[in-house]
């Protein structure tokens, strides 16, 4: 079978098997990518949690991998993993939902292409956190204009190999408005990025922390960030990927 982009319109694989803990909003996002893919008319969702879609053949009927809320050591065999990254690096497209930074990290190169690791939640799912836009010129952060803004969500922080200056981080926690006396709290940098772009071989990766909570992703302008990201990441408009000097508030 060829390895070029999938015929016809493009087509999003969106996988959601966990192996550790799972996420109420799992449906809520498979939905609601559904929803963008059809109201938009840039993209078709095949929803799936069958491993065997990792299969050469079957992971090449699309054009991006949406990790939605995957957790845990998911039982990728050697041969799978290889076909993803080929996948990704070669020129098609990788997206990461909230979770999917906590999921496979036995694999280190799967951390290297999604740009970091969970590393905890100090903020749980009812706190209320401002968010600074890092990016506002960028298009999928552009909706949730300039400055801050706030969501009720549960809010991650990363480890390596999470490395601000080699990605573009679009969203981070906004520390001068956000509680810091949260226990948990491991960085000590106050850098708490919540949303990226970054490229991976010929490809392009999106991942966004945002969708713990089923409500986050309801949220028109959510909605919005998601499906922007999505149709960067399939390069059906553009934006930088380069780094950006750290623009959050200290």
């Amino acid at each position: 079978m060829s390895d070029q982009p999938a015929k016809g319109g493009k087509r999003i694989l969106v996988f959601s098997m966990t192996r550790g803990y799972r996420h109420d909003s799992i449906p809520v996002i498979a939905q609601v990518l559904s929803e963008l893919g059809e109201q938009s008319k840039a993209f078709s969702t095949v929803a799936s949690e069958d491993i065997r879609v990792f299969d050469h053949d079957a992971l090449y009927a699309f054009d991006a991998v949406c990790f939605n809320n995957t957790t845990g050591e998911l039982p990728l065999s050697e041969q799978q993993k290889k076909n993803l990254l080929d996948f990704v690096a070669g020129g098609r497209a990788f997206i990461g939902i909230h979770s999917a930074t906590d999921t496979l990290y036995q694999w280190p190169d799967y951390g290297r292409m999604v740009g970091g690791y969970f590393d905890g939640h100090p903020w749980g799912s009812g706190d209320t956190v401002s968010i600074h836009v890092d990016d506002p010129e960028h298009p999928v952060v552009a909706m949730f204009g300039r400055g801050t803004f706030q969501l009720t969500e549960e809010i991650y922080q990363f480890k390596a190999p999470y490395d601000r200056n080699k990605l573009r981080v679009l969203l981070s926690l906004d520390t001068a408005k956000t509680d810091m006396t949260k226990k948990g709290i491991k960085r000590t940098d106050g850098d708490f990025a919540l949303a990226w772009v970054k490229p991976y071989g010929k490809g392009r990766v999106f991942y966004t922390a945002l969708g713990h909570n089923a409500a986050v992703v309801r949220d028109p302008r959510v909605r919005g960030h998601l499906l922007a990201g999505i149709r960067w990441a399939l390069g059906q408009i553009d934006g930088p990927d380069e780094p950006l000097p750290a623009t959050r508030p200290k």
